[in-house]
């Protein structure tokens, strides 16, 4: 068993559940491993809403509800908007609550946890064990718990019942797709000029790779507002940002980039 993708763990890597999720298509294995009844997924990831978009879809095609829940939030639907989960759920912030909220599910659901990790420390024994139990409740049910965290921070006590994924970084072609939306986003100010052939839109694209959507997307319109322009020549500017994240990010983050190509 080899460490998952370069996340950083205190205990060895080969105690967990590992997939390597650049093997095959990210989508497919959550999906795999949510009927397969894998009661908690570890997914290492600073795109969260990349993730959830993904698992949104899974749900609809399994006719599973999905709920998301922060610590500021609570336990809401997924996709509740920001002024909606102001007036609900303020009962489920606390995670020990939100844990009992997802026993108390009858109808088959994925509940999104977002950022969980302060609460796995050791600190928060009872929330560990919280979490254990119910992993052993949800292997007889059509629920799953599905971690979202930047860093990986599993205590022993769930090395267990926890599978750790790595979400990939966008793709070239998730670049593009990107790059095509802002380039028809901008084209309705005559004062910013596009001049990307061929050759130079493939410079562009194969710079950015390493960044994450909202990375890209950031770096773009920046140019696109200093320069009032976008054009293959700017794979410097990309470059540029690459060097200040990696500079900014803490070592557990940069681990988890490995995989990816990044300058650092």
């Amino acid at each position: 068993m080899t460490p998952c993708d370069g996340a950083e763990t205190a205990v060895p890597a080969s105690r967990f559940t590992c997939h390597a999720s650049r093997t095959m298509n990210f989508q497919t294995e959550i999906e795999t491993l949510i009927r397969a009844r894998y009661p908690i997924l570890y997914i290492i990831s600073s795109e969260e809403m990349r993730v959830q978009e993904l698992v949104l879809e899974i749900a609809q095609k399994r006719q599973k509800k999905v709920f998301e829940w922060s610590c500021s939030t609570g336990i809401v639907p997924a996709g509740t908007s920001i002024q909606s989960q102001k007036l609900r759920a303020a009962g489920t912030k606390d995670p020990l609550a939100a844990l009992d909220q997802v026993i108390e599910q009858v109808e088959p659901a994925i509940f999104i946890f977002k950022d969980f990790h302060p609460f796995l420390t050791k600190s928060n024994y009872a929330v560990t064990r919280k979490l254990k139990e119910i992993a052993l409740h949800l292997k007889n049910s059509f629920k799953t718990i599905l971690l979202i965290s930047p860093v990986m921070e599993i205590p022993t006590e769930l090395e267990k019942e926890s599978t750790v994924l790595n979400h990939p970084l966008p793709s070239r072609e998730d670049l593009s797709a990107l790059l095509d939306r802002i380039i028809a986003e901008v084209g309705q100010f005559k004062q910013v000029r596009i001049d990307l052939d061929d050759a130079g839109r493939e410079r562009l694209l194969q710079a950015a790779l390493g960044l994450t959507l909202g990375e890209a997307e950031n770096v773009f319109a920046k140019i696109i507002v200093k320069e009032e322009r976008l054009s293959g020549d700017d794979v410097n500017e990309v470059f540029a940002e690459k060097r200040a994240d990696c500079s900014s990010i803490t070592p557990r983050t940069r681990a988890s980039r490995m995989s990816a190509a990044w300058p650092c």
